[in-house]
């Protein structure tokens, strides 16, 4: 430990040498995943949008976020809006999303929720979820560029110890997805059984 800290430690970013480092390649067997997502559009809809924590503006693939269980999706989705809103969430938005669940096939993933993953690219939890998305950005399109061609990256939602994926729409896997919808939230036992859990109103 240092003798005199700084009060304040500067974020990680993707060092010139990124592409030549030797990042481990995680296998991601065939699973099923979960998303929250508006009524009225599909489960599986890449994109690249500004608050998303991986996709920087420049990545060469759209992006899809994925959350190991339903209770991973509902804090991605509205953990904001618990935390910061006094523990109340838009009925508005609330009634406006659907649950469905999301069968992946095997996946090339770069691991950063692994110890290892993280040795190998330089980096620091805190540096993939920092408040400022221009830095974790920067390792979605680090990790979108490097040679190793991974299909995703598994890490760690900031809210609870699950996984959260985030696939890349290369070589055509947007076609090797199945949706099946699960209904609207309002209608699940599981995300009621969430909102009385965090005593979180509608409101």
């Amino acid at each position: 430990m240092p003798s005199n800290p700084a009060p304040g430690r500067a974020p990680l970013t993707p060092g010139a040498d990124f592409h030549q480092r030797m990042i481990p390649v995680t296998r991601q067997p065939r699973r099923l995943w979960f998303r929250v997502h508006k009524t009225g559009t599909p489960a599986v809809a890449f994109g690249k949008f500004p608050h998303h924590r991986f996709s920087h503006p420049h990545c060469p693939f759209p992006l899809l976020y994925l959350g190991a269980t339903p209770q991973t999706c509902l804090w991605e989705y509205f953990g904001d809006e618990v935390f910061h809103g006094q523990r109340v969430i838009s009925a508005a938005k609330w009634g406006g999303c659907r649950l469905s669940q999301v069968l992946v096939p095997d996946l090339k993933v770069c691991a950063v929720s692994q110890e290892r993953t993280r040795d190998a690219m330089s980096v620091d939890r805190a540096s993939l979820m920092a408040a400022d998305l221009n830095i974790p950005q920067a390792w979605g399109l680090a990790v979108q560029e490097h040679p190793a061609a991974f299909e995703a990256i598994q890490y760690s939602s900031r809210f609870l110890d699950q996984s959260c994926l985030v696939l890349f729409d290369r070589d055509g896997l947007s076609a090797k997805l199945r949706e099946t919808r699960l209904g609207c939230l309002a209608d699940l036992d599981a995300a009621v059984d969430w909102l009385e859990e965090r005593k979180t109103a509608l409101v």
